[in-house]
């Protein structure tokens, strides 16, 4: 290998980035190279082997010979590859700048053929009239990288927008001969008077574009498209309707205009269905359970606002007079309470029956609101009713029994819990200024203070008619 690469040395073979004198350290290359132990890749190596320094020899005798003598041949040649980097003034045959970027020399007639090939695509006049001097070989032409990969992707863009555009221009052509057919049948077609929003029309034409296999990077031209409809049926007429194109044939126009009042009904519809599903969306928010009482501000925090003001305005009117001079009533209130208890995220199928009843309602605790709760207890504790309650609850209008049982259940529990832990009992019939001692006596023994209202002036039937009845006295027969 050493003997090798002085043998290239001396042909002047090297490149430029191997220095031959580096490896000698005075006893030559073979001991220095083994000195340091020298590596080197196969691949590397393949390049200095014998069979290559026979050719370079070969090729520098032919060289020779061409010129006569090998006098004028120098022992050494400076040979660069035409990847490699010049240092050279030359401006870029692309840019014509030269700047402190690298510039590399034209060395093969491929690079000079494709280099006019790209020319004539991308249509550059310029460079065209550069090249008409004669091969960039024999020019000498240097090139940035990057200018030379600019020229490649301008030519393949612009062969692929060409192609491109010739068979969107066909399937443009044939999807238009669709679109008018449509429009045709449909116009032939008894009992109706059709009129046809540009938009629906434009959707189509994409749609149908895209089964093509035409993939557009942009929107349609509306406006292009009408024209085009427009040419190919002279009896078509376009009217403008807000930000809406309609098309429609001379002799459907009156119709149409008929149909319009029958189809106002159908638009409120739509309206209503559009403004139940908004407030729907809003309905199942968790705004907290019921927690044993009802404080302040309860109502307006267990509904939605979207759902309040959607009464408010069905109540008091859509005006924004009147939205703005009255807050929420109690009724709205009322209303948006009952909804939102009744109100299910989807429906219960009603299975085959022989009698056609209304599907119940299986109320869940998160939409549970204040009022129907209220009503539910406040009934339960006035008249201890099953029939009542339920009657209401199959109304929507309280909680079920079995539900008030268990709010009723769960205080109590609660109210034992926190004797439990405070370790103290206090009774519901407890009163303030009255002494009451650990054990009240049934005959009246030790109870201090009268409270019988049967005037019997401070005197009872009692065992001790000394002490006082009250009203804690269990006493035997009638005061006197």
């Amino acid at each position: 290998m050493a003997a090798n690469l002085v043998k290239f040395d001396e042909l002047g073979k090297l490149p430029r980035t191997v220095q031959l004198q580096r490896l000698d350290e005075g006893q030559g290359v073979e001991a220095t190279m083994v000195a340091h132990q020298a590596k080197w890749h196969k691949t590397c190596m393949l390049k200095y082997n014998n069979t290559m320094l026979r050719r370079a020899e070969k090729r520098l005798i032919a060289s020779s010979s061409a010129f006569g003598s090998t006098d004028n041949v120098p022992g050494k040649r400076a040979r660069t590859h035409s990847s490699e980097a010049t240092t050279s003034d030359t401006s870029c045959f692309f840019c014509g700048k030269s700047g402190t970027e690298t510039l590399h020399e034209v060395a093969t007639f491929q690079v000079d053929t494709r280099v006019r090939k790209c020319a004539a695509q991308v249509g550059d006049n310029e460079l065209m009239a550069r090249l008409s001097m004669g091969d960039m070989v024999a020019l000498e032409a240097k090139y940035h990288s990057k200018c030379l990969l600019a020229l490649y992707y301008r030519a393949k863009t612009t062969v692929e927008a060409e192609q491109k555009t010739d068979h969107e221009g066909v399937m443009s052509r044939i999807v238009l001969a669709e679109l008018v057919l449509y429009i045709e049948e449909t116009h032939l077609e008894e009992g109706t008077a059709p009129v046809f929003r540009l938009a629906d029309l434009a959707k189509l034409y994409t749609t149908r574009m895209e089964q093509l296999g035409v993939a557009l990077c942009k929107k349609v031209n509306s406006t292009r498209l009408k024209e085009r409809l427009l040419a190919q049926l002279p009896g078509l007429r376009s009217q403008s309707k807000g930000r809406d194109v309609l098309l429609a044939f001379d002799e459907d126009i009156g119709e149409a205009l008929g149909k319009a009042c029958e189809q106002d009904c159908d638009t409120e519809a739509v309206h209503l269905a559009r403004a139940a599903q908004i407030v729907h969306r809003y309905m199942f928010e968790d705004t907290g359970r019921f927690r044993g009482s009802f404080p302040g501000g309860c109502q307006e925090d267990s509904v939605p606002n979207v759902l309040v003001a959607m009464v408010n305005m069905v109540l008091d009117g859509p005006s924004i007079k009147n939205q703005s001079h009255s807050s929420s009533t109690q009724a709205a209130l009322s209303i948006a309470q009952l909804l939102k208890f009744n109100s299910v995220k989807q429906s219960r199928k009603q299975g085959a029956t022989k009698t056609q009843e209304p599907p119940s309602v299986r109320h869940s605790s998160s939409q549970e609101t204040p009022l129907p709760t209220y009503v539910g207890l406040m009934l339960h504790a006035e008249t201890r009713k099953r029939g009542l309650v339920d009657k209401l609850f199959s109304l929507g209008l309280s909680i079920s029994y079995d539900r008030v049982l268990r709010l009723s259940a769960q205080m109590g529990n609660s109210v034992c819990q926190l004797y439990r832990i405070e370790q103290v009992v206090c009774p519901p019939t407890l009163r303030s200024n009255v002494f009451t001692l650990p054990e009240a006596s049934k005959t009246c023994y030790e109870l201090v203070s009268c409270g019988c209202k049967k005037g019997c002036r401070k005197r009872c039937k009692c065992k001790n008619a000394s002490l006082q009845c009250t009203g804690l006295c269990f006493c035997e027969g009638e005061c006197q």
